[in-house]
């Protein structure tokens, strides 16, 4: 059984787990409409988005990007460097 409150009157009304539809509330006599509750979770977008709003994310990702790029040049040279510097002067390695 499950308990629901009338839409219209508040009062408390024991319904069977398996029915679902229109119903008269047997205390105010007023129809009402119980549905199955969905497990789902239903995605919607955003209200008032759109696509031609993505140019302000556009300039910082590529901000972002060129400074990614920039740290793993300079990492492959410090890198190159200190293995250099690790071998000697002489290329003893």
């Amino acid at each position: 059984m499950v308990e629901i409150e009338c839409p219209h009157c508040d009062e408390d009304i024991e319904l069977d787990d398996d029915e679902f539809g229109l119903f008269e509330c047997p205390y105010c006599e007023e129809e009402f409409l119980w549905e199955q509750e969905s497990n789902s979770i239903e995605i919607e977008p955003a209200a008032g988005f759109s696509v031609s709003d993505l140019r302000y994310f556009v300039p910082p990702a590529v901000l972002i990007g060129i400074f990614i790029i920039a740290g793993l040049i300079l990492l492959s040279l410090v890198n190159a460097w200190a293995n250099a510097m690790s071998c000697g002067w002489q290329n003893t390695c």
